[in-house]
């Protein structure tokens, strides 16, 4: 028979065969190695035509569904991708392929006109007679199938399925490295672009201190090339910058994964602040592990923290003197105006005007003392008390617009709890306000309060006007209110009374909350440790 192929049974040209393929497992690249394997099988088999055809139906970013192979003519042909795409799909489904993927088996065609499974296609140029086919698949999916075809009847040998089978199996491995390697290389060039967007500077430690990646940040606050940087030890790094001195003590006690760090300070070669936050990573692979330094130059922050701190003592004294004075005068001219006096309504919105800013004021420094100082006069007390004295305080204003309060209070009266009663009281104190003040007369206002496992909550809820979703994440800002015109009847706050509530209970590690829907009213609430 003329023609006769290089490889038809097991023969030591197998082995040189597929010690060649074997050698492609090295091949990080998907198309190269697809390319290499269908021209390198098609030359040993004596095929005259070969196709490589992917399943366009994975969830994989292939750059060619369908290599092709002539003998004579180049060798490797390729074609334009959504063509490909549609013819793929077209012989899954009727042809050749189709059968081999469903059956997850190769095929030998010893007469293509003896064989139902080979379906010639109208818009087809193939004269092929033979056909050796077999899939690439793993355990859960079809990758794709190989098929060579010759113009010979009996041209190929059930010896050739065998060896193409085993050079399949050994193409899908060296396929899934090469798609691993893809993936790893794709994050690793998003974790570069990661890191280098990072406006603060980042270095990761090895358990021993050596420098194992660094963004360009920290080589340039470190004055040296990042790959200079790579390598070198927590010591060195020291050398250079004295305030890494805390990552190198953090470094010599035993570390847990999940453990982390923050510290802020001062570099006096540099004149400028930093926050320095050190976090312990652990591979799940190796058990490996060691430490992800942040460094983040806070001195403008701190610059303006000290700015806010001086307008807050010229509001705290100097504006406090102008206002006494202006209230004061008003007293003294109310004495020299004769009754019924049009300048009496004027000193009267004067008065009111600066007890308004007096008050402001007032709340501004309550709410700074509250975010900054130590917890003062922190005591055991009673949780249900201070509800009552609350309820108490609060009284008079529900009184006096006919307001209905239901009070559920499940708490044991001997339940106490470790708090500055004071400013716990005024928090209470300000939900209730806010309730009352957006509820209309004769409505209704409901308080919770219970003990749910290491938490004690309190909770108010009102039959109000309600808040909008879309102000829901600046309620507990200072000075918002919200810009609703059904509310321009009622009293002008300040809009510090939930942010001072927020502020007292972040101090005491609590959280506040709040739910509501406009018509139906709101539910403020907020939990304590119960410790």
């Amino acid at each position: 028979m003329p023609g006769t192929p290089l490889l038809k049974k097991p023969t030591s040209e197998d082995l040189d065969l597929l010690s060649e393929i074997s050698q492609m497992l090295t091949l990080i690249d998907r198309e190269q190695l697809l390319e290499r394997v269908i021209e390198l099988t098609a030359e040993a088999f004596g095929a005259e035509r070969a196709s490589l055809m992917l399943n366009p139906d994975i969830p994989e970013d292939w750059e060619q569904i369908l290599i092709k192979y002539r003998r004579g003519s180049g060798g490797i042909e390729r074609m334009d991708q959504s063509q490909s795409v549609r013819f793929a799909r077209r012989v899954m489904q009727t042809g050749l392929a189709g059968w081999v993927a469903r059956a997850r088996a190769g095929a030998v065609i010893a007469d293509t006109r003896n064989d139902s499974r080979w379906v010639t296609f109208n818009d087809s140029t193939s004269s092929a007679r033979s056909v050796l086919c077999v899939p690439f698949q793993t355990a859960n999916a079809l990758i794709g199938v190989l098929t060579l075809l010759h113009s010979e009847p009996g041209y190929f040998a059930d010896s050739d399925l065998q060896t193409l089978t085993i050079i399949a199996n050994q193409t899908t491995v060296a396929l899934h490295n090469a798609t691993l390697f893809g993936r790893m290389r794709h994050k690793e060039r998003q974790l570069e672009a990661i890191l280098s967007a990072m406006p603060d500077s980042l270095i990761v430690l090895a358990h021993d201190g050596q420098v194992l990646r660094a963004n360009h940040i920290a080589a340039g606050w470190l004055d040296l090339p990042t790959d200079a940087l790579v390598g070198m030890s927590i010591d060195e790094l020291v050398r250079r910058e004295s305030l890494l001195e805390l990552v190198r003590d953090v470094g010599r006690s035993p570390l847990q994964a999940g453990q982390s760090w923050s510290f802020e300070t001062h570099s006096e070669s540099r004149g400028r602040d930093y926050l320095l936050n050190i976090s312990v990573w652990q591979s799940s692979v190796d058990g490996s592990g060691g430490y992800v330094v942040v460094i983040r130059d806070i001195t403008t922050l701190r610059d303006l923290n000290r700015f806010k701190d001086e307008m807050l003592h010229i509001a705290s004294h100097d504006l406090r003197s102008p206002l006494a004075l202006i209230t004061g005068y008003c007293s003294l001219i109310e004495f020299e105006i004769t009754e019924g006096s049009p300048i009496k309504e004027y000193l009267e919105a004067i008065e009111k005007a600066s007890n308004r800013m007096q008050r402001l004021l007032d709340d501004l420094l309550r709410v700074e003392k509250i975010r900054t100082s130590p917890m003062e006069m922190v005591e055991s007390v009673y949780f249900e008390q201070l509800i009552a004295a609350a309820l108490n305080q609060m009284r008079p204003q529900f009184d006096a617009k006919h307001q209905q309060i239901e009070v559920h209070v499940d708490i044991d009266s001997t339940f106490a709890i470790h708090v500055n009663a004071v400013t716990i009281r005024e928090a209470m104190e300000n939900y209730l306000e806010n309730a009352s003040k957006y509820t209309p007369k004769g409505g209704r206002i409901r308080v919770y309060s219970a003990v749910e496992g290491r938490r004690v909550n309190f909770v108010v809820e009102d039959t109000g006007i309600g808040i909008p979703p879309s102000a829901f994440p600046r309620v507990f800002e200072a000075f918002y209110r919200v810009p609703r015109p059904d509310t321009e009847d009622l009293a002008a706050g300040r809009g510090l009374g939930l942010h001072l509530v927020k502020a007292v209970i972040e101090r005491h590690k609590g959280e506040v909350w709040l739910e509501s829907e406009p018509g139906a009213g709101s539910k403020f609430g907020f939990w304590l440790p119960a410790n």
